[in-house]
């Protein structure tokens, strides 16, 4: 962490500035540094995170996604919709056997390309993190697909059934690549490593270049490094590339 914000604050010393960005700008960094790391190990947050058995998979073999939730406070219900692209792969079972859900509202439903998740627990629920369902998938046609959370409710076991803060995870969107016979080997690796977004030098892991780039993009306000997808570069985005420096 020390040679982090050594790094980042001789980033933004190289030009001179107000005395206010000066002194504010280098403190808004190491808070947002701090913020990421917290975020991701954080014990007062519930979220949703998906872990695939495979990051690229040959056209026509199974793989398995592992749907977990955790919360942070005693969670007795769910609702968790996850979108996927119906052209890379096709769902062929929801298996709840280790499920931590104990009540089904009803049947996993599965659409076009949707997996819809609905139950809950006896009592006051559980807390911390535990599998709600794997879900079994043949891989289909060649190429990038993604799995993701696209709408999460979660209810506290309190008797009233009050809504529980769902944070952002970024475990909560997964990718793969879809290969055949006739693909390159060259084009999967390159393609696998498009899952880390942060990853901007394309060398397959997040370094102090990977920031400086991105810092550099900050300070020409461009939205290059838009890593959520909101429009602008923001802290956030800086704290979605920290938190890959640290723990990819």
């Amino acid at each position: 962490m020390k040679k982090l914000l050594v790094f980042i604050q001789s980033i933004f010393h190289k030009k001179r500035r107000s005395a206010t960005v000066r002194y504010m700008f280098p403190a808004m960094l190491t808070f947002a540094a701090l913020f990421s790391v917290a975020s991701v190990v954080s014990t007062q947050s519930s979220y949703i995170r998906l872990e695939s058995s495979e990051t690229s998979i040959e056209a026509g073999d199974r793989f398995t996604l592992h749907v977990y939730a955790r919360a942070h406070v005693p969670v007795n219900a769910v609702d968790i919709t996850l979108g996927f692209d119906a052209d890379s792969v096709e769902v062929v079972q929801v298996d709840r056997g280790q499920s931590v859900l104990t009540i089904w509202t009803e049947d996993p439903v599965v659409t076009a390309n949707k997996v819809i998740l609905r139950g809950g627990t006896y009592r006051k629920g559980f807390v911390g993190e535990h599998e709600i369902a794997s879900i079994d998938l043949v891989a289909l046609n060649t190429g990038l697909g993604t799995f993701e959370a696209k709408d999460v409710v979660l209810l506290a076991g309190d008797g009233s059934g009050t809504p529980v803060p769902v944070s952002e995870s970024l475990d909560s969107s997964v990718s793969f690549y879809v290969y055949d016979e006739n693909t390159d080997p060259e084009a999967i690796a390159v393609n696998v490593k498009v899952k880390i977004v942060t990853d901007i030098n394309g060398d397959g892991k997040v370094t102090l270049a990977d920031i400086s780039a991105f810092m550099s993009a900050w300070s020409s306000k461009s939205t290059t490094y838009d890593f959520n997808s909101d429009g602008k570069m923001s802290f956030r985005d800086f704290s979605i590339i920290l938190a890959d420096y640290f723990f990819k």
